[in-house]
């Protein structure tokens, strides 16, 4: 089952709902998977599908740069416990590897859903070494939204990501770092910083 690119007349994510098979496609195509966890009778859920999944911006981006993947919290019972999943909506980005790499829980709308792929799709490029495509994710977040919730935490992940692809260095993850401290000391992600 391959995704196709949404119009913008007819935006809609074409979800696979078997873990095997997605996670198959996944490393064939060296794409991340999206794993939404709904349930029945979850107004989040139906927000979500009805305004975060149906905003043409967020489908085109899922469709181009993952695996999307729609699982059942109790059909999908061994995956969810797996992952301590006990909350609906939770969307899981994991690697092309199927190792979950980031996590979020319940609606969040299409602007924020934005930062958040691209978060997770950070996270999870860094698991492989691919600093420099984090690294843009992250700018991604801080140049759509510089003000925005998400910003601080990507600022902080483009830190660890410079710390990594220049050998471990300090002085790169503080050169990050510098501007989360000046614009958000008071965040929780300036609070982490070493």
């Amino acid at each position: 089952m391959i995704a196709t690119t949404p119009s913008a007349e007819s935006a809609t994510v074409d979800w696979m709902h078997d873990l095997a098979e997605a996670s198959v496609r996944a490393r064939k195509e060296r794409k991340p998977i999206l794993i939404d966890v709904y349930q029945d009778d979850c107004g989040g859920c139906d927000k979500l599908d009805d305004v975060t999944f149906s905003d043409p911006t967020v489908a085109q981006a899922i469709a181009a740069r993952f695996v999307p993947l729609k699982l059942d919290l109790f059909q999908d019972r061994e995956f969810t416990r797996q992952h301590q999943v006990f909350w609906t909506p939770s969307i899981l980005i994991a690697d092309h590897s199927a190792k979950v790499r980031y996590t979020s829980v319940n609606y969040l709308p299409p602007a924020e859903f934005l930062d958040i792929l691209d978060i997770g799709e950070g996270l999870a490029a860094m698991r492989w070494k691919g600093y420099d495509k984090a690294i843009g994710l992250f700018t991604e977040v801080r140049d759509r939204a510089p003000h925005g919730p998400l910003t601080p935490e990507a600022i902080y992940w483009r830190g660890i990501a410079a710390y990594f692809r220049d050998g471990k260095s300090s002085d790169s993850a503080n050169a990050e770092w510098a501007e989360l401290l000046e614009r958000f000391p008071d965040s929780i992600w300036a609070k982490r910083i070493p």
